[in-house]
C-alpha cells in the first residue's frame, strides 16, 4: 500500500468535499469543504490530500507554527501542528492515518521543526490511541475540550 501527501489542487476540491468520515466520527472532526475554506486565512497552513495509491483516501492540514500568525497560548511557535486529519470512512483501520501521520512529521522535520503536535477531542479514544501508537504523548493541557499530545521529531 503506497501512501503519499500532495498539495490540494483544483482537481482535487470536489472528491474531496465527497469524502466523508462514518457517521459516528462526523462531531471529531470538520467536514473537508470547511478546512478548505479557512486554509487561505491562517498562515503557515499547508493541506495535503492523502493518496493511497491513485485514490483519495483523506485530507491532513498542517500549520507551521513558525509562519503563524495567530499563536494561541499553548501553541510553541517553533513546532509545528496536525490542524485536522480526515480519513474517509472507507479507509479508515487500513493504516492509512499512521502513514499519513508519519508523512506529516517527516514534511515538519524538513522544515525544521523539533516537534508536532496534535489535539483530539477528548472522548475520541480512537484517535487519542492512534496517535499515541505512533508516538505522540499527552501534554496534560486540554483546551476547549481537546487534550494536546506531541511528538519529538529529533
Amino acid at each position: 500500500m503506497t501512501v503519499r501527501l500532495e498539495p490540494v489542487t483544483r482537481d482535487d476540491v470536489r472528491p474531496l468535499f465527497d469524502l466523508k468520515v462514518a457517521p459516528e466520527d462526523q462531531t471529531f472532526v470538520a467536514p473537508n469543504e470547511k478546512t478548505l475554506a479557512q486554509a487561505p486565512y491562517e498562515t503557515g497552513a499547508c493541506v495535503f490530500v492523502i493518496w493511497a495509491g491513485n485514490t483519495r483516501a483523506g485530507l491532513i492540514a498542517l500549520l507551521d507554527f513558525a509562519e503563524h500568525e495567530y499563536l494561541e497560548e499553548n501553541d510553541d511557535p517553533q513546532s509545528a501542528f496536525v490542524w485536522r486529519l480526515m480519513i474517509a470512512d472507507e479507509f479508515q483501520g487500513q493504516g492509512y492515518g499512521t502513514m499519513a501521520l508519519d508523512l506529516a512529521c517527516e514534511w515538519a522535520r524538513n522544515r525544521g521543526r523539533p516537534r508536532m503536535f496534535i489535539q483530539a477531542v477528548t472522548t475520541n479514544h480512537d484517535a487519542i490511541s492512534l496517535y499515541e501508537r505512533c508516538g505522540f504523548v499527552r501534554t496534560g493541557v486540554v483546551s476547549d475540550g481537546e487534550a494536546q499530545l506531541v511528538k519529538s521529531l529529533i
